[in-house]
């Protein structure tokens, strides 16, 4: 079938539902409202213009998902990169960062807990997280630079007035268990409070015949989270929130024999010791405007390291020793104030302002100088921004919506190599969107959007000129001293719509999107030493589709569905090899991927879910050709409900199937003797085959 019938019976099937919501009006009453939590109102999902994936406790529990990781495979033309203990950056319709050495990126995908800004940081987990909205396109004037491409949006469950608790254990192979809970109660009429902790741990996937040990990349996590809310008075609304979290991951993941058995002597790390703090404020006490103000703070201490040969001293004559470690310490703070519009006046206007300092220290072996080294660097970022929202009925269903947002970073960047570099922009985003309600429940679309994100420094590639010995490469890296600001311009129609009696629902999602100066990374590689750096290419063009879909097809059996479609390319970008990389895919966009999860209530206790998700083989980098496999994964779950108590046996990826979440290609094997053409495909796999048991008791 070919992609434009593809998509044509998308739509169809979308539209379908509308008609039937329209022969049943009287039906409405049970439209299934989910409230999207982090756009600048909480509004109902089939009725805000843009692709946004919710998913719920339901949802998560589906999977059998105990990270963001495991959630992730079932979400549409969202993609994701290791390269440590878990995965950590996130790419949306193709466009995300997959790593961060020496030099701090503006990651084009963001991550917000609880309205806190943890993009880079990764996600530890999943408990007591009420859902997780993915926004997928440019949304620049509500989140701004971080989310060029998309925001992740994790609201965590609120404190309740009312006493409720609930309690998880989780035992799985490979020595893993996970043990949660969260309680939450008044204290008075006016307080309430809540608290959730979690532990997770596992010996990981690896075998290290080297060491003889099969926990050198292990998973050792706790998170812990405290929120209390505090009702002033009738117009304000006071909330406080605490975050901790105690990451001890080992790092060993690649191997030379490209398989899950390590020969590392001196296995890496992947730590985080990360505390956050928030205050939001919700005062409706004005006669023309509701007033929301957040101000947080964050600070994170990370250790990141590995053995960089990825052996043992003395595996080969021609073989080397050495390890590359990152520790940095990481402060930020925001502030946030929106005024929302009342009395039927539909517009937001607010400010925001952020700082944050990142100290690195890098330990690694400098083979110009034939000696262990240190590297340190300060980056310091100042971001001011004013944003704006109107909607208007136009009548007949039809409004209007239009928003924009000017924001100016200020960066300072020294380190100890004696480089200094200020930096500044002012950039600027927004949005234009048509809606046409057809039914309370059912809408059309059309959305033009632009985003962006900040340019930067390349330290590593200053420092390496500078030391180089050689004219040429020096000439070359100091060509690349700054990367610049890039921009995406998005073009979308969408139809969300569900039948009168709520058993479809189906959302699908159009677009292409026009990327200038395209943010790339490129590497420069010479014996051992790989320098890399952030460069730009002329453009990129990504389009493709998105649709999602619930189907009660009996009383006793549901359907969810999650597929999409997705061609990217490179355009104007060539390697330090002189490589011309136009109109390749740009990396980690695979053309689909979909994921099918079949629900079935055998009993009015007993449940059963069968699910497969499956991704097409993707380039792991911009700046090389080499490429994952075809990703499907088969995941199994049989639930038993009696009365407060859930029972749960479960698998995930239940084939044993193999495939790479991360890849490098270049000769790291002194076996093959250093030679040209000995270059290899290295990969970090993904999750192996579990099998698990997981008992809940909520009171």
């Amino acid at each position: 079938m070919s992609r434009v019938s593809c998509l044509s019976l998308a739509i169809l099937a979308a539209l379908s539902t509308t008609v039937s919501a329209e022969e049943n009006p009287a039906s409405e009453q049970a439209v299934e409202r989910i409230l999207v939590q982090g756009d600048f109102r909480q509004e109902q999902l089939q009725k805000l213009p843009g692709s946004i994936l919710v998913l719920s406790q339901q949802d998560i529990s589906r999977q059998n998902a105990q990270h963001l990781d495991d959630l992730l495979q079932q979400a549409a033309n969202v993609n994701f990169s290791a390269g440590a203990s878990r995965g950590r950056f996130l790419q949306i319709r193709g466009i995300g960062e997959r790593s961060e050495f020496v030099d701090s990126i503006n990651p084009s995908v963001g991550v917000l807990i609880d309205g806190i800004d943890y993009s880079a940081l990764g996600v530890s987990s999943l408990a007591d997280v009420q859902q997780v909205e993915i926004f997928r396109g440019p949304e620049a004037t509500r989140f701004g630079a971080n989310a060029m491409a998309g925001m992740l949006n994790l609201t965590s469950n609120a404190p309740s007035f009312n006493s409720e608790g609930q309690l998880n254990a989780t035992l799985a192979n490979y020595d893993s268990y996970q043990v949660a809970g969260a309680y939450s109660t008044a204290i008075n009429e006016q307080w309430a409070y809540r608290v959730a902790v979690d532990h997770q741990s596992s010996d990981g996937f690896i075998d290290n015949i080297f060491l003889n040990r099969d926990d050198t990349n292990h998973i050792d996590e706790t998170s812990a989270r405290a929120a209390l809310r505090y009702l002033a008075s009738k117009d304000l609304t006071l909330d406080f929130i605490a975050h901790y979290r105690d990451i001890h991951n080992g790092y060993d993941a690649f191997s030379l024999d490209r398989n899950r058995s390590t020969l590392s002597d001196k296995p890496g790390q992947d730590l985080q010791q990360s505390r956050a703090l928030a205050i939001k404020a919700d005062y409706q006490g004005l006669n023309w405007a509701n007033v929301y103000t957040q101000l947080s703070g964050l600070t994170a201490d990370t250790d990141y390291g590995f053995d960089e040969d990825w052996s043992f001293e003395g595996i080969h004559p021609d073989g080397y020793a050495t390890e590359d470690r990152y520790l940095r310490v990481r402060d930020q703070w925001s502030l946030e104030q929106r005024f929302l519009g009342k009395d039927q006046t539909d517009w937001v206007a607010g400010w925001y302002a952020s700082g944050q300092k990142t100290e690195l220290e890098r330990q690694f072996w400098n083979w110009d100088l034939w000696q262990a080294a240190q590297f340190f660097s300060d980056f310091k970022r100042q971001n001011l921004a004013l944003f704006g929202e109107w909607s208007t009925d136009l009548g007949d269903g039809w409004s209007l919506t239009s928003g924009a947002r000017a924001e100016r970073y200020d960066d300072e960047y020294s380190d100890s190599n004696g480089i200094t570099q200020q930096n500044n922009e002012l950039m600027w985003g927004g949005k234009l969107s048509l809606s046409l309600a057809l039914t309370d429940s059912t809408s059309l679309y059309l959305l033009g959007s632009r985003g962006y994100k900040a340019g930067g420094v390349n330290g590593e590639a200053l420092g390496k000129a500078l030391g180089s010995g050689s004219e040429e490469m020096s000439d070359y890296l100091n060509s690349k001293a700054n990367f610049s600001p890039e921009t995406l311009w998005n073009a979308e129609f969408g139809v969300k719509g569900s039948s009168a009696d709520q058993t479809i629902v189906s959302r699908v999602a159009v677009f292409a999107m026009w990327r200038d100066d395209m943010q790339v990374n490129s590497w420069v590689t010479r014996d051992q030493s790989f320098v890399g750096f952030i460069d730009n290419a002329a453009s990129g063009r990504n389009h493709g589709l998105e649709l999602e879909s619930r189907v009660q097809l009996t009383d006793s059996w549901t359907l969810f569905a999650n597929a999409a479609w997705l061609e990217s390319e490179i355009r104007g970008f060539i390697t330090e090899e002189g490589v011309d990389k136009t109109g390749r895919d740009q990396a980690h966009a695979p053309h689909y991927q979909y994921s099918v999860n079949s629900e079935w209530l055998l009993t009015t206790d007993l449940s059963f879910n069968l699910g497969l998700q499956s991704k097409a083989a993707f380039y792991y980098s911009d700046s090389h050709d080499a490429r994952s496999e075809q990703m499907h994964l088969v995941n199994l779950r049989l639930q038993y409900q009696w009365d407060q108590v859930q029972l749960a046996i479960w698998s995930r990826n239940a084939l044993d199937e193999e495939y790479g979440v991360r890849g490098f290609y270049f000769d790291n094997d002194p076996r093959d003797g250093w030679s040209n053409g000995t270059e290899k495909v290295y990969e970090q796999l993904g999750e192996p085959r579990r099998i698990g048991i997981t008992a809940s008791y909520q009171f």
